[in-house]
């Protein structure tokens, strides 16, 4: 247990409350139903957040006045970590581009519905910083977050089948659970689900298993219900770090394998749910109808199943663990790079070479244009070439926090050809997190916002073994980077990323 001061003492219960907000709160509420969700929980995240900061602003200063004769700037800087750096410029950068940018008014809450402007920014800034100097982890906390985050989860999964317990104005099947539209739902579980998930990989009580393995088929099934694609880029990702992290030790793979099947398994579970009388799934992708409708994760699943009896036979009878075979690892590893490469290659060369590749030129999975990836390729080439067309200072800067809308339609040619493209729906940021950092921050702002992100996973990858509670912190944050490369920043996940990363700055500080 850590011994606190007072004024340490009360930052930690001022930072605790704005946990229990973020965690509990903030995601039920939905006043005035799903005509204005995001508005709504943009002001109710605002106020709690301004309120935080002025209180902590006056128990800080009388903190540092207490301690001024002990203050040394010297060991302010020496405590200081690569992530804080990074995130010391991200702050700087993101007041320089609001300072110069033609869209004041715009650029200080943010474009209207989405409100990621300066005052988000520097909230979501603030929100590392009071979580990673005041917050104490515990498992207490991560119980927390799965038993609220579930049962969002659970809410999603029956409005998908058509039931609803909660009755919301402007209801319909765009709309899930207590987060609104379906995009803003899986930023959501992109950034909170990977917790339970490792928390199960790396759980060591078989109470702690139990109940980690009931959240963690409760977010495969609302991950393959919820309807949007780039749930399956989380869903690959999630495999893929864990298959490589899985090689340390035998009980690694144990839970790896573990995951698999329960995978399989969720995908059975809702197929089951489909055919229960007077339940309707009313919304659906094609991966998700292949994956919950049809009896290839039946067979996925049997396959791993096979794997695991095979895995445990060789290390019970043949006393073989599973360090000895990395070289399986390694190639695995260097087959998806190569599938990656290719596919990169094949998408490039049938885009720019005439008459394409292997006669895929317009197949649209294989050809980067307009319709590319549910029309990413749309919103991707007009954020670059936003950036493209800006003043070199405006390249380093950006247009403003939250900007690229004013910016793209103020463009003579650009704005054209967004509005052909997109009629009266305004496009405020180009589905891709980075690309709309490089238009709103600049390359500056951006190179800090990504060397914020990176480091961070960096840290806590090295210091996981003191804490297993980083590897979980460090699975989020890259999976926010993962699922936001064909996503955007809102309110419903950049708040909680930013307390993951906080979290885990916090754990290695107090290590």
């Amino acid at each position: 247990m850590y011994k606190l001061s007072k004024i340490n003492m009360v930052s930690f219960i001022i930072v605790t409350l704005y946990f229990i907000a973020l965690i509990i709160i903030f995601p039920f509420y939905t006043q005035g139903g799903y005509a204005e969700i995001g508005e709504v929980k943009y002001n109710l995240f605002r106020n709690i957040g301004l309120a935080i900061t002025a209180v902590m602003i006056l128990v800080i200063a009388e903190s540092l006045f207490l301690q001024r004769k002990s203050f040394s700037v010297r060991t302010f800087y020496k405590s200081l970590s690569v992530t804080d750096w990074f995130m010391y410029g991200y702050f700087m950068f993101v007041l320089i581009s609001y300072i110069f940018t033609p869209f004041a008014e715009e650029a200080f809450w943010g474009a209207e519905g989405w409100y990621m402007g300066l005052v988000s920014q520097l909230l979501f800034i603030g929100i590392y910083f009071l979580f990673s100097r005041y917050f104490i982890w515990s498992n207490k906390w991560l119980f927390l977050i799965l038993l609220s985050s579930g049962l969002v989860f659970l809410l999603g999964i029956l409005n998908r089948y058509s039931v609803y317990p909660i009755y919301m104005s402007e209801q319909n099947p765009g709309f899930i659970s207590t987060m609104g539209n379906i995009n803003w739902f899986c930023g959501y579980w992109a950034v909170i689900c990977p917790l339970g998930i490792v928390f199960y990989w790396t759980s060591s009580a078989k109470w702690q298993q139990i109940a980690a393995g009931i959240y963690v088929v409760l977010c495969f099934v609302t991950g393959v219900v919820q309807g949007s694609s780039s749930a399956y880029l989380v869903f690959a990702g999630i495999f893929i770090f864990l298959f490589a992290l899985s090689f340390q030790e035998n009980r690694a793979m144990y839970r790896f394998l573990q995951l698999c099947v329960m995978f399989a398994l969720s995908c059975q579970i809702a197929r089951l749910i489909r055919y229960l009388p007077d339940l309707e799934m009313n919304y659906e992708n094609e991966l998700g109808v292949v994956l919950t409708d049809t009896n290839l994760t039946l067979f996925i699943g049997i396959v791993f199943i096979a794997k695991y009896i095979l895995f445990d036979y060789y290390v019970k009878k043949k006393d073989c663990g599973v360090k000895q075979h990395k070289k399986i690892r390694n190639t695995a590893l260097a087959i998806m790079a190569a599938v990656l490469i290719i596919y990169i290659l094949l998408l490039v060369g049938n885009t720019c070479l005439a008459g394409g590749l292997f006669g895929l030129s317009g197949v649209s999975l294989f050809t980067f244009d307009d319709a590319w990836a549910s029309y990413r390729g749309a919103t991707w080439s007009i954020g670059v070439r936003a950036y493209q067309s800006m003043p070199t200072l405006n390249k380093l800067i950006g247009a403003g926090p939250d900007c690229f809308a004013s910016y793209v339609y103020s463009v003579e040619g650009l704005a054209e050809s967004t509005y052909a493209l997109f009629g009266n729906a305004r496009l405020t940021n180009a589905h891709n997190e980075w690309i709309t950092m490089l238009v709103n921050q600049g390359i500056m702002g951006f190179g800090c916002f990504v060397g914020a992100f990176a480091a961070a996973v960096v840290r806590f990858m090295k210091k996981a073994h003191i804490d297993a509670a980083l590897y979980m912190c460090a699975a989020s944050i890259l999976f926010y980077m993962l699922h936001n490369m064909v996503s955007f920043q809102q309110i419903l996940n950049a708040p909680y990323v930013f307390m993951i990363l906080g979290i885990g700055e916090g754990i290695c500080r107090k290590n």
